[in-house]
């Protein structure tokens, strides 16, 4: 029986050990678009963000003036406010107590080497590599061996194997480990697995249970979302109502209850101290506009299928998660409606959000660190996949997984900001033509704006109250002279040449009747010498006030513009009028 263990013990140990090994090579040698390689400017943005906590406090004791010139420019994240003397930052602190171990010893050897010791220098860059894949790696230890507890033999190892390849695990791992993700999914493989054993175990182990509340601490710190792990030691492995209240009963005891307390206010004590640092309070809500704006009106199926960052469209694996649920549900097996509970629950709060497909995100990025929970199901699928009898079958659905793992990498491997609208399927045919995935070669290209996608830039004025469709339009008054720009080289659009463009959008013209405004379409050659002009008047279409009204007409390219000019589509509110607008759409042929 020990000799049995210690093979098992070696062969989680040379698996998970040459998947580390393998996952480091790939992030740090992998090219993502462009050529990009991950060492450049990998600490930006919301990455930035989760970042600073650290060398705000080991190197620049929270005194913004040490820190290097424009470096929240370079960033492009956090604030850093001379008139106060305070580091603004809305995201916690959570991801950087994971990560301040990796920290400190970078920091060590940048001192000693001297190679610029300032907490953003190539070291610290290179630096966010190892920590990810870590947690990444980790966290699939931790849930290979929560699965071990339901599953034999091959099935837990491939579980997690595809867990990571198959979804959008693979990409913020490889190429966003400092954003919440990977670190959620590795305390979401972690609690899973302790909740698993205290559950199990007769004798309830109090150290046991102190560790859960570290962990279940931790996710809540680095997203309030992340609450929802209180469900999980409701409902995990259940078969009864009456189960259910058992289990509640066993958690709501008195010294339970008294150490998750401590336990989380020791957790959240440095963003307490941050909070009253930045405002005075020690509770503070750092996401102000920022709301779950949808309740009434969860955008639900785009959430799953739209081509911009829908689950099931760019982790389309996750249907055989689904596939494992329904058959857990048809036949009794415990867990089955809890995971399609959880499912539903975290789909519906999310589509919730104002921004539902959350930015620029490779595919629907708040479900990584649920993938976890996914693989219990999906695991259950596999293993009844074993038992078919029909081989054709099996060898179909086992070839579509890897198709779908396959397809996935591929979409990963090019992944590009997202910039496209809701259900612009054009734009999604491209991005899988520059994956090489397959090749589309349409006779027509169809450009869709509908303002959902709120990317970052001074032409965009997003408008919440007025819109034609859900949940955001575009409004222009007299400061905002052009709408948000259509603007490339025909080249990128059509293999062959631009011979009319049929446009339409929606205009409101608020209480007026006028607006003074058209949509434009102007083309450039390289010098931006303006060679054609046209426009489409909206004063021309009957406005009524507070009414949308459909605006259309065609542009028509002369044959002798050449396809290396620069086409420019936009509103131009030449009045300064104020006016909303939505649903641009574009149809080049």
């Amino acid at each position: 029986m020990s000799n049995l263990f210690s093979i098992k013990r070696y062969r989680d140990l040379v698996f998970f050990g040459s998947l580390f090994f393998l996952s480091l090579f790939l992030s740090y040698n992998i090219k993502f678009p462009g050529g990009k390689i991950r060492m450049a400017g990998e600490i930006t943005q919301d990455m930035a963000d989760y970042y600073v906590y650290l060398p705000a406090t080991f190197i620049y004791h929270w005194d913004i003036n040490k820190f290097p010139d424009s470096i929240e420019q370079r960033c492009y994240a956090f604030t850093l406010n001379h008139k106060t003397g305070k580091l603004i930052d809305k995201t916690t602190c959570g991801v950087a107590l994971l990560w301040a171990p990796f920290f400190l010893v970078t920091h060590s050897i940048a001192v000693i080497w001297n190679l610029e010791p300032d907490g953003f220098s190539r070291i610290y860059q290179e630096m966010t590599v190892f920590p990810a894949v870590f947690y990444l790696v980790l966290g699939l230890f931790f849930l290979k061996k929560f699965l071990d507890r339901y599953y034999k033999g091959w099935i837990p190892y491939i579980s997690v194997l595809l867990v990571f390849a198959g979804t959008n695990l693979f990409y913020y791992a490889m190429d966003e480990g400092l954003m919440s993700h990977v670190n959620s999914f590795f305390l979401f493989s972690t609690y899973l697995y302790l909740l698993k054993r205290f559950i199990d175990s007769e004798k309830r182990p109090y150290g046991l249970l102190v560790l859960i509340a570290v962990v279940f601490s931790l996710s809540v710190l680095i997203r309030p979302t992340n609450i929802l792990l209180l469900l999980w030691m409701a409902f995990l492995d259940v078969k009864s109502l009456k189960e259910v209240g058992n289990r509640i009963l066993l958690f709501l005891r008195p010294k339970y209850i008294i150490t998750f307390l401590i336990v989380g206010f020791l957790v959240f004590l440095p963003q307490f101290f941050y909070w009253k640092y930045l405002t005075g309070h020690f509770v503070y809500y750092s996401y102000p506009g920022e709301t779950f704006s949808n309740w009434n009106n969860p955008r639900l199926f785009s959430f799953w299928f739209a081509p911009l960052n829908g689950l099931f469209l760019y982790s389309p694996l996750a249907l055989f998660f689904i596939a494992g649920i329904i058959r857990m549900i048809i036949r009794k097996i415990p867990n089955g409606i809890f995971t399609g509970m959880i499912f539903l629950l975290v789909s519906y709060i999310f589509s919730s959000w104002y921004i539902w497909f959350f930015g620029g995100s490779c595919g629907c990025r708040p479900f990584v660190e649920y993938f976890s929970l996914m693989a219990l199901p999906f695991g259950y699928f596999l293993e009844s996949m074993t038992k078919w009898k029909n081989i054709f079958l099996r060898s179909l659905v086992i070839f579509i997984i890897f198709f779908m793992t396959y397809y996935n990498l591929r979409m990963v491997y090019k992944y590009n900001w997202n910039i496209s609208s809701t259900w612009s399927w054009d734009d999604y045919y491209q991005h899988a033509d520059l994956a090489h995935f397959s090749h589309f070669e349409g006779k027509s290209y169809t450009y869709i704006d509908d303002f959902e996608n709120a990317r970052l830039g001074e032409d965009y004025y997003p408008e919440f109250s007025r819109v034609h469709s859900p949940t955001l339009a575009n409004y222009m008054d007299q400061g905002i002279e052009y709408s948000r720009k259509f603007c490339t080289v025909f080249d990128c659009i059509l293999s062959k040449p631009v011979e009319s463009i049929e446009a339409s959008i929606w205009v409101n013209p608020g209480k007026n009747t006028k607006t003074g405004a058209i949509l434009m379409c102007s083309v450039q050659d390289w010098l931006k010498t303006c060679n054609y002009f046209s426009s489409i008047n909206f004063d021309s279409f009957t406005l009524e006030p507070d009414k949308w009204v459909k605006c259309k007409g065609t542009f028509r390219i002369p044959p002798w513009v050449e396809r290396k000019s620069i086409i420019t589509i936009c509103v131009w509110n030449i009045n300064r009028n104020k006016f909303n607008i939505d649903d641009i759409r574009l149809k080049f042929e």
